[in-house]
């Protein structure tokens, strides 16, 4: 939920200050406005150098942790050594990559020492210099005598040039060598070794990340304290103290609470109309981690209404229609139960999100189980399974309706399928069989259950934007006449394309009735909608008619569940019958491999499209955003 924000001007002795702040601290509840435009305070060293050390031990393997306990002079020797051991590390590596060029570059004059080149040099007057030359270049060409052929590799031949004066060759590119093969591998020798070293050493200081993890949360709370009292004013030197606060209306009482005993007094003030109030979520249990999501793309404004569990709930729909499959979130809740036995200690949001993912798996399975759904197989009308899906439940009826008014649907099946004469029942009619390359399908009920997911998913459009209409109907009346016209819109527009809704098949309401009322409610919920737009905005209110645009394609966006969740399906479905005909072993290969590939697509599916039609098509109707995250003084902790 969002709470209330009330702002509050506190005021008292000197002498006083520090205790308060330090409480304030410890109950966390109040945000101290800055009295001026000040910087914030620049981040300690020690701050740096632990955050620092700490982001380079996560990279380092899982060993024993640290218990020997400790203060902040061992962390930042350890901190220190952990930064001076990287740096090291990182110029090593430098050096290595340096030297193996170089070595690759000088190899094929073999070892050699550069005094008795200069020796050379000394005792004969010459210049010893050394080229290499493309292959098929020196092949073509004719070299002096001081021009002595060393070898080629690659594609590079390699020469020693003995002449009196240093001398430039066409074609050929002279070679600056500074050490010679030998001192370049015993360097490298050297500096493999002190990796080797450096890398052992940091491995060793990695049982000290939750040491220097507490040391840094002690001096985070130290400087989050001395920036908050750097909103103090002083109005009266060495006397009295104020600063301005913003404080939750539920917690009003407990700052009375906190401040008593204490020279200090505090007065509500009115809020001014330049001031970013923050907006103040309280969400517990399933809740917060609806507001951990909501987080991802906006905060939203204190005059919004809080959508964490709605967001949750509608998200975890979504992600369980797009994955589709009961056998997928098997295995994601599998791999939920194996990250909780893996990271026993995860708190916070980390726990929030191991949370979810357990909802979403559960999710999936539940929607899997009423779809009949189980790793894209394709399950005959009489198997169990089908039995006890509420979707095979609705086939047989949308069945048995078409078989009882020989209607042009069922005309259609008969003429592929005269044996469909001789159907007395719905289940009959669904378990009609075709035969392909051996091959046993059942095209109508296939069709059927596709038709029927498809208008769910538009039924689940319309149901989601009724919500959002539905929660903000005291700051748009107009919401009303769109409830209406998306109701008609179910009911009017099927009649016009003939086709059978899962109301009609049903027998809640006739073709004939489903036509008159949903014309009816598609004019009268636009001309409400724009009367009470009028009504609100005035004149500004003609522009809600554009909104039939809006409001119709938003609902037919939801169509991309209905979309992912088919692509899934057939992704399956064709990994099965591909793994199938190539034998045991291929085959088994080949299904494992598809099967990761479609989970993995479909779970991301699920992810982006899961939150896109909760953060664009939904919040459009019930969602200002916008808003600034309430962030009271707290001590952080583990």
């Amino acid at each position: 939920m969002i709470e209330n924000i009330v702002k509050y001007f506190i005021m008292g002795t000197q002498e006083n200050l520090d205790r308060f702040f330090e409480l304030a601290q410890e109950q966390g509840f109040l945000e101290f406005i800055s009295v001026s435009a000040k910087k914030p305070a620049e981040m300690p060293v020690t701050v740096q150098n632990l955050l620092l050390a700490i982001k380079i031990l996560r990279k380092q393997p899982v060993r024993e942790l640290y218990q020997g306990g400790g203060d902040l002079h061992l962390a930042m020797q350890v901190s220190e050594r952990i930064i001076e051991l990287k740096e090291d590390l990182e110029k090593l590596a430098e050096e290595k990559r340096v030297l193996d060029a170089d070595i690759v570059r000088v190899a094929p004059f073999g070892d050699f020492s550069m005094e008795d080149i200069a020796y050379i040099e000394k005792e004969t007057g010459r210049k010893v210099q050394f080229f290499c030359m493309k292959t098929d270049k020196s092949h073509v060409t004719s070299f002096p005598n001081e021009i002595i052929y060393i070898g080629t590799e690659y594609d590079l031949d390699y020469f020693i040039a003995l002449t009196p004066e240093p001398v430039t060759l066409p074609d050929m590119i002279e070679m600056r060598i500074d050490a010679p093969l030998g001192e370049l591998e015993k360097r490298l020798d050297f500096v493999e070794d002190s990796i080797h070293r450096f890398e052992t050493e940091l491995k060793e200081y990695a049982g000290y990340i939750d040491f220097l993890h507490t040391i840094l949360l002690e001096e985070l709370n130290k400087y989050n304290l001395a920036a908050a009292k750097k909103e103090v004013a002083y109005p009266l030197q060495n006397s009295l103290f104020v600063v301005e606060a913003w404080v939750p209306q539920n917690k009003v009482n407990a700052l009375f609470g906190l401040i008593d005993g204490m020279d200090i007094h505090a007065e509500q003030v009115a809020i001014e109309a330049d001031d970013k109030v923050p907006t103040c979520l309280q969400n517990q249990g399933m809740a917060h981690i609806g507001e951990d999501i909501i987080k991802l793309y906006d905060i939203p404004a204190r005059e919004d209404k809080d959508p964490s569990s709605w967001v949750l709930w509608f998200f975890a729909l979504f992600f369980a229609v797009i994955v589709g499959d009961a056998g997928y979130g098997l295995i994601f809740l599998c791999l939920a139960f194996f990250l909780k036995k893996k990271l026993p200690h995860l708190r916070g949001q980390a726990q929030r999100m191991l949370k979810l993912l357990y909802l979403l798996s559960t999710a999936c399975i539940v929607w899997g189980v009423l779809t009949s759904s189980y790793f894209g197989l394709k399950l005959a009308p009489s198997n169990p399974l089908s039995q006890i899906s509420p979707l095979h439940y609705l086939a047989e009826k949308k069945a048995s309706y078409h078989l009882a008014n020989k209607d042009a649907v069922y005309q259609s099946w008969l003429v592929k399928y005269p044996q469909l004469s001789n159907a007395k029942t719905g289940e009959e009619m669904l378990r009609t069989a075709a035969t392909t390359n051996n091959k046993t399908t059942y095209p109508i009920m296939e069709e059927f259950t596709g038709n029927i997911i498809f208008e769910f998913t538009i039924l689940i459009g319309i149901i989601h934007i009724c919500v959002g209409f539905i929660r903000y109907l005291t700051r748009n009346y107009s919401g009303i006449g769109w409830i209406a016209f998306l109701i008609g819109g179910y009911l009017f527009f099927p009649t016009m394309l003939s086709v059978t809704t899962i109301a009609e098949f049903m027998g809640w309401i006739d073709k004939s009735t489903a036509k008159a009322l949903g014309l009816q409610l598609l004019y009268g919920g636009i001309g409400f909608a724009l009367l009470a737009a009028l009504i609100q905005r005035r004149w500004k209110g003609l522009n809600e008619i554009a909104n039939i645009v809006q409001v119709f394609s938003d609902v037919l966006s939801y169509l991309r569940l209905y979309a992912l969740s088919l692509a899934g399906a057939i992704m399956a479905s064709t990994f099965n019958s591909e793994g199938a005909a190539m034998g045991l072993f291929f085959g088994f290969i080949v299904i494992l491999a598809g099967h990761c590939i479609n989970m993995t697509l479909s779970f991301m599916g699920g992810i982006i499209h899961g939150l896109r039609l909760n953060f664009l098509e939904w919040y459009h109707y019930c969602f200002t955003g916008g808003g600034r995250l309430f962030k009271p003084l707290h001590k952080l902790k583990k």
